[in-house]
């Protein structure tokens, strides 16, 4: 699988004054991706044209070739992608485990009802089980960042795009997610894109894309 961008420009209000143009960018699948810059570059918009969640100005997004606009965009995030937020978008209603199992219910994922391994899962970036069963809003910050990574990681999509899925959570915890990401582009074939403003974390992807002054680098 591949996803390119072509010719991508954004602006806000006057095309004068663009975030960036020409953006010609290509991810593909068993790789982790990190993109870096300082705050307010942009690293964000463009992670949310990357998932389909707004539209540039102008340029292109597909998959395989394929505009993800002709997909239509809520069938590409249905069946594409996983996204992760800095916000959580957690239902603070409901426990930790309901969260996931919500999740997997309205997707396609193999692993919708199987309890144990969900279980696992969040064990496996320290959320017990007494914690899993606690109603979100009982939660610490970065527990809740670990439950909503967790979440995405288990829906079954060929893209992973984390915006800043590592800043609330300390060295421990964000070599474990870090380390969740390489085994899910390198053993799962997933394509990873992870929006960082750390540089050591972004030290530990296969690629590293630099937004800075307008220009996205490769690395």
């Amino acid at each position: 699988m591949i996803l390119t961008t072509k010719n991508l420009a954004h602006w806000y209000t006057d095309e004068s004054s663009k975030l960036y143009s020409d953006v010609n960018l290509t991810f593909g699948s068993n790789k982790f991706y990190a993109i870096i810059g300082e705050s307010g570059s942009g690293k964000t918009t463009i992670l949310s044209f990357l998932a389909g969640l707004d539209v540039p100005r102008a340029g292109e997004i597909a998959i395989d070739g394929v505009s993800i606009n002709k997909i239509g965009l809520t069938k590409y995030r249905q069946r594409y992608v996983a996204t992760i937020f800095q916000s959580y978008n957690l239902l603070t209603s409901m426990t930790a485990y309901q969260n996931i199992e919500t999740a997997l219910a309205i997707t396609r994922s193999s692993h919708k009802g199987d309890r144990q391994y969900i279980l696992e899962q969040l064990a496996r970036v320290g959320i017990n089980q007494a914690q899993a069963f606690k109603n979100v809003h009982k939660l610490s910050g970065g527990e809740q960042q670990r439950i909503a990574i967790v979440r995405a990681l288990l829906v079954d999509a060929p893209i992973v795009a984390a915006d800043e899925a590592t800043g609330n959570l300390d060295h421990e915890n964000s070599r474990v997610i870090v380390n969740l990401f390489k085994e899910l582009a390198h053993d799962y074939g997933k394509t990873v894109i992870l929006i960082t403003h750390d540089r050591e974390i972004a030290k530990e992807a296969d690629v590293q894309i630099e937004l800075k002054d307008r220009q996205f680098t490769v690395l």
